[in-house]
Order: structure tokens, then sequence, then C-alpha cells
């Protein structure tokens, strides 16, 4: 009898342990999947941030194409030499822009166009203050993306490039500005 007693409590001991050592591995297995959860929300984060900053720099060299045409435009039809000067000015800033762009998508790996998308038409029937005013717009538009890129990057060499980029925009937005301010007063 004494050896059935024995014999039960090992097995009841052995049994325990068992269901202990069960309740362990689960917790274990648990938090590794937990731990794997987080690793693939880094990872889809990361990529979705890494889109956002490519269609943020399409958009900005978008918008920088066209202020180059734009502002080449603007100098075939202006008369004036003072305002066609601020016009070069303007295209050699935006085509110095656009070559930041390129570098840093190519060290991205992001594919940009290096044309402007702007129909012939619309650039062809308006005078001279509304193509100033649509330059006027690429730029300020420019601007926004730059803000809008500043917010999701985490990305330092995109900082740097939104920080000097932006300079370079509000000068020639204000040239922009001084040419409408120029054509509207010597309309």
């Amino acid at each position: 009898m004494k050896y059935l007693t024995n014999r039960r409590i090992s097995v009841l001991f052995l049994l325990v342990t068992v269901i202990i050592i069960s309740f362990i591995s689960c917790n274990k297995l648990i938090k590794n999947n937990n731990s794997e959860t987080v690793e693939q929300k880094q990872t889809i984060d990361a990529i979705n941030n890494s889109k956002k900053e490519a269609k943020l720099l399409l958009m900005l060299s978008k918008d920088n194409q066209d202020a180059i045409k734009l502002s080449q435009i603007l100098q075939n039809k202006l008369a004036k030499d003072s305002i066609a000067e601020l016009a070069k000015n303007i295209e050699e800033t935006h085509v110095y822009v656009a070559k930041y762009y390129n570098n840093m998508a190519s060290e991205k790996l992001i594919s940009i166009p290096n044309y402007s998308e702007l129909s012939k038409n619309v650039t062809k029937e308006n005078n001279e203050i509304n193509i100033a005013k649509q330059l006027k717009k690429r730029i300020d538009n420019q601007l926004y993306l730059l803000d809008q890129l500043s917010q999701t990057t985490k990305n330092k060499d995109f900082k740097i490039m939104v920080n000097y980029t932006n300079s370079k925009l509000k000068n020639s937005l204000s040239k922009t500005n001084n040419i409408i301010n120029n054509l509207n007063t010597n309309s």
C-alpha cells in the first residue's frame, strides 16, 4: 500500500511538473510571437514611411520641373530685362534644386521625371501675369510638400535636403512675387 501511495505521489508530482513546464513554454511562445509582431510592424512602418518619402520627392520634382518650364516661358514673354533676369535667376535656382532632388532620388533608388508635364496650351494662352501666378503656385506647393516631408521623414538626408531647398525656394518665391508686382504695376 505504501508503494502505491508513493507511486501516486510520484505520478502526481510528474503530472504537475509537466503542466508547469507546458505553461512556461506557452508563455515563451506567446512572447516570441509578440516580438515577431512588433518587428513586423516596425518593418511595415519603415516601408510605408519610405513610400511616403518617395511619393513626396516625386511630387516635389514634378512641381520643380514645372517651375523651370514656367520660368523659361516667362523669360521668353517678358520684354523688360530686369524682370526677365529675375525669371532667369528663378530658373537657375530650380535647375539646381532639380539636381539636388535627382541626387537624393538616386541615393534612395527612387525614379523621378526630368521633364515638365505642363500642357503647352496652358502656357501659350496665358499672359505673363498668369504664368507668374502659376509659377508662384508651383513654388508654394513645393514649400508645402517640403513641410510634409519634414514631418514624415526620420531620415537625416531628407531633413538636410528639406532645410537646404526650403531656403532656396523661399528666395525663388520672393523673386516671383517681385515679378508679379512689377507686371501688375506695368499693366
